[in-house]
C-alpha cells in the first residue's frame, strides 16, 4: 500500500537502472505474477518516470560514470513504484540536486499524484516554480502544526495572523522566516520603520506580544482549517470504530527464503564481476607482499642458529598479513550499510538471505584467492616443511584465519557506521591479538590475572597450528650436520602441546568457533540494527 523512498541514494550504481528495477520486483512481487506481467510493469514504471533513454545504462559510483542525479532519483523513486503504492512517502526528493534537476522530479510526482496517487514528502526551502506546484502544505515549527490546509491559502492564513509577505518574496522563505521569529522583515503595519526604530522597540514587542510560534499555532487551532481538518478526521475514526478498529495481517516478505538468496547472489555476482576494484587491488596486494617474503625468506635453510626464528618470523607475518588484508572487508559493508537497511525494512529479503550471500560470495572467495596466492608462492619459496599435507595444513590455517578476521570485521562495521572508527576498533583488537598470541611475549609470563585473555586471540591459535605443522618430529641441522636440534624441543620452549593430533586439530576447531561465533554474533546485530538513519 505504501512506498518509501529515503533521503540517501540506495540503488546499486554497478546496475543499470532496468537491473535495479528487476532486482525490486524480483523481490518485491509475488510469485505468482508471471514474468511476462513482470516485464511489463518494469517497462511501465521506466516509461513512467521518462527513463526510458538511460534504462540500460549504469547507475554509476565512485568509479563508474553514470546517470545524471535527476534520473538517479527517479531511479530511486521507481524502485518503491514497482509495487504500485497506492501512497508514496519520500524524504527530501531534491536533496543534492540543482534547482533544475529539483524542478523535473517535482514535475514527474506531480505527474503521478495527477494518476491517483498520493504523494508526500518533506522539503526545505523550495524555490517558487516548485511551490506552486504544491496541493496541500503542512509547516511545522518545534514540533507543533502551524498551518495544514490547501497551499494557495498558506499566505492568506499567515495575513491572517498579522504577517503579509512582500509582493517578489518566496513564500516558502517567507513562512520559514516568519516562523523563526524574524520580526524585522514582516509585520502588518504598512508603516515603514528605520533599522534605529525597530532595535529600540522589538524587545517590548516581544514582551507585549506572543512570539511569532506562540501566535501561528493558536492561530491555526483557531482557524477554518484546522476544523475542516478536525471534521475529516473524527468521521475517518467513527469508520475507525464502527468495525472494532480495522485488524491486519501481518504483513510477510512476498518471495521465498531461497528465491531471495537467488537474486540477491546474482546481483552480488554483478556487483563483483562490474566492480573489480577490490578484488584487483586485494589480489595484486597479495602478490607483491607475497613476493616481498620470498625475496626476503628466500630458501632459510635449516641452520638450527638461525632458522627457528627465520621460520617463525614467517609465518608470524603470514597470520599479521590475513589480519590486515581485511579490513577492506569493513568499508564494503559501511558503503552498503544504508542500502541494506532500506531494502530489509522496505521487505526486499530477509537478514538471513542478506547475511548467506554476503558469507558465501563476499567473504568467502576475497579471503580464499589471496591465501592461495600467499600459500602458493611463499611456502615453496621459503623452503617450508616439504609434503602435500603439510602445505594443505598450511593453507587451510591461513584460510581460516583470514575468515576469523574478516568475521571480526564484519561484527565491527555492523555495529560501527564510520570507517575510521571501526578502523581503531579493528587496530586495538590486533594489537591485543599480537601480544597475547605468544610471538611477542612467552605466555607464561603473563600474570594470573591476565591468563585467561589468550584464549580469546585467534593468533593464538593459528600461530600453534602453524607451529605443529611445521616444526613437529623435524631436525635442523647445519650444513657439516654437527649441529642439530629437534623441532619438538622448540615447540616445547614455546609452550605448545603436540604429541598428540588433538593438540593441533584443537586449533583448527578453535579458528571455526572463532569464525561462526563472531558471524552469528554479526548476524543478530543486523537483525536488531536500528533501520533507519
Amino acid at each position: 500500500m505504501v512506498g518509501y523512498v529515503v533521503q540517501d541514494d540506495v540503488v546499486m550504481g554497478t546496475l543499470s537502472v532496468r537491473e535495479n528495477l528487476t532486482f525490486s520486483a524480483a523481490l518485491r512481487l509475488r510469485a505468482s505474477i508471471k514474468a511476462a506481467e513482470r516485464k511489463e510493469r518494469i517497462n511501465k514504471v521506466i516509461k513512467e518516470l521518462g527513463l526510458e533513454k538511460c534504462a540500460d545504462t549504469k547507475v554509476g559510483n565512485d568509479f563508474i560514470r553514470g546517470v545524471s542525479g535527476g534520473e538517479r532519483k527517479r531511479c530511486n523513486i521507481g524502485m518503491e513504484l514497482i509495487i504500485s503504492p497506492q501512497v508514496l512517502f519520500l524524504d527530501e526528493p531534491t536533496t543534492g540536486l540543482d534547482a533544475n534537476t529539483a524542478k523535473t522530479v517535482l514535475l514527474f510526482l506531480k505527474r503521478l499524484a495527477r494518476r491517483g496517487r498520493t504523494i508526500v514528502f518533506s522539503l526545505h526551502q523550495p524555490r517558487f516554480s516548485i511551490y506552486k506546484m504544491f496541493d496541500t502544505l503542512l509547516l511545522l515549527s518545534q514540533g507543533h502544526t502551524v498551518y495544514f490546509g490547501p497551499a494557495r491559502d498558506a499566505l492568506h492564513f499567515f495575513s491572517m495572523q498579522g504577517y503579509m509577505c512582500e509582493k517578489h518574496n518566496n513564500p516558502p522563505d517567507f513562512f520559514l522566516d516568519v516562523m523563526n521569529g524574524d520580526l524585522r522583515a514582516y509585520t502588518s503595519n504598512k508603516n515603514l520603520f528605520t533599522a534605529e526604530d525597530m532595535d529600540s522597540s522589538l524587545d517590548s514587542i516581544q514582551t507585549t506580544l506572543q512570539s511569532p510560534h506562540e501566535l501561528l499555532v493558536d492561530g491555526f487551532r483557531n482557524s477554518v482549517w484546522n476544523w475542516i481538518l478536525q471534521q475529516e478526521a473524527q468521521a475517518i475514526y467513527a469508520l475507525y470504530k464502527s468495525n472494532d478498529g480495522l485488524k491486519h495481517k501481518a504483513v510477510d516478505y512476498a518471495t521465498s527464503f531461497g528465491h531471495q538468496v537467488i537474486v540477491v547472489a546474482k546481483r552480488a555476482l554483478l556487483n563483483l564481476i562490474r566492480n573489480p576494484q577490490l578484488a584487483i587491488f586485494t589480489i595484486a596486494t597479495s602478490v607483491i607482499f607475497s613476493a616481498v617474503l620470498a625475496a626476503i625468506y628466500w630458501n632459510v635453510g635449516s641452520d638450527p642458529s638461525k632458522t627457528f626464528k627465520d621460520r617463525s618470523g614467517v609465518l608470524f607475518f603470514m597470520i599479521m598479513i590475513q589480519l590486515f588484508f581485511n579490513l577492506s572487508a569493513v568499508e564494503v559493508f559501511i558503503q552498503e550499510r544504508k542500502i541494506f537497511m532500506h531494502e530489509n525494512s522496505s521487505g526486499f529479503y530477509r537478514v538471513s538471505a542478506y547475511f548467506l550471500v554476503k558469507v558465501l560470495f563476499d567473504m568467502v572467495p576475497l579471503r580464499l584467492v589471496p591465501v592461495l596466492i600467499l600459500s602458493s608462492t611463499v611456502y615453496f619459496s621459503v623452503g617450508l616443511n616439504s609434503g602435500a599435507e603439510h602445505f594443505f595444513l598450511f593453507t587451510f590455517c591461513l584460510f581460516c584465519t583470514a575468515m576469523g578476521s574478516s568475521a571480526l570485521c564484519l561484527l565491527v562495521s555492523s555495529i560501527v557506521s564510520v570507517f575510521a572508527v571501526a578502523q581503531i576498533v579493528l587496530g586495538m583488537c590486533y594489537v591485543l591479538m599480537m601480544l597475547l598470541g605468544g610471538f611477542l611475549i612467552s605466555l607464561n609470563s603473563v600474570g594470573p590475572w591476565l591468563y585467561w585473555a589468550q584464549y580469546l586471540s585467534f593468533l593464538k591459535y593459528a600461530l600453534s597450528a602453524l607451529y605443529i605443522t611445521e616444526f613437529k618430529d623435524k631436525y635442523f641441522c647445519n650444513n657439516n650436520k654437527t649441529v642439530c636440534h629437534s623441532g619438538n624441543a622448540y615447540l616445547e620452549d614455546q609452550d605448545i602441546n603436540y604429541a598428540d593430533p588433538w593438540d593441533l586439530w584443537q586449533n583448527f576447531v578453535a579458528l571455526l568457533l572463532y569464525t561462526v561465533c563472531l558471524l552469528l554474533f554479526a548476524y543478530l546485530q543486523l537483525r536488531i540494527m536500528k533501520k533507519t538513519s
